[in-house]
């Protein structure tokens, strides 16, 4: 819930979400744009093409399924996620504050985070997004986690962070 209770708000200033997990499901704006399912386990994917945000505590399961049009979210630092996908055709987007990571915070202040897409990243709508510098304003205090995975996010579903994004 870490992550969905901060990119749940973040989508629906996009466009309508529709979210479902811990036990309840409810709608944010009135057409949805985005459907976030926050489950445990990895379910059965029958979808074209989608982000899949691993959380930290995810716990593998065997084999592992995922369509190759998916695109994967998840912390420098999930091995066991990273374990998980060796030899899926799956697309994997680190978040984390090495070099090699795709994305990575490069400052926090006060209200405000500076976040460096710091590699090539093509977006499921196609196109292709070069590495650059955006601003996050924050609307409370967040985790680094938090805010690298809702920007992951956000990009790989093609919300231009030209302005920047709220979280």
């Amino acid at each position: 819930m870490s992550v969905s209770s901060v990119l749940v708000p973040a989508l629906s200033r996009r466009g309508g979400v529709r979210f479902q997990g811990a036990g309840r499901i409810y709608g944010m704006g009135e057409t949805p744009e985005f459907l976030v399912f926050d489950c445990a386990q990895l379910p059965r994917i029958e979808l074209k093409s989608g982000i899949v945000v691993f959380k930290n505590s995810f716990q593998p399961q065997r084999p592992a399924e995922l369509p190759a049009g998916f695109l994967c979210v998840l912390e420098a630092k999930n091995l066991r996620a990273a374990e998980f996908l060796k030899g899926t055709a799956a697309a994997v987007v680190t978040c984390g504050t090495g070099p090699k990571d795709t994305l990575s915070v490069a400052g926090l202040d006060g209200g405000f985070a500076a976040v460096s897409l710091q590699r090539n990243l093509e977006p499921l709508g196609g196109g292709m997004l070069e590495p650059h510098d955006f601003t996050v304003k924050l609307l409370a205090k967040r985790s680094p986690h938090q805010i690298l995975s809702v920007c992951a996010v956000m990009l790989i579903a093609g919300v231009d962070s030209s302005q920047g994004y709220v979280v």
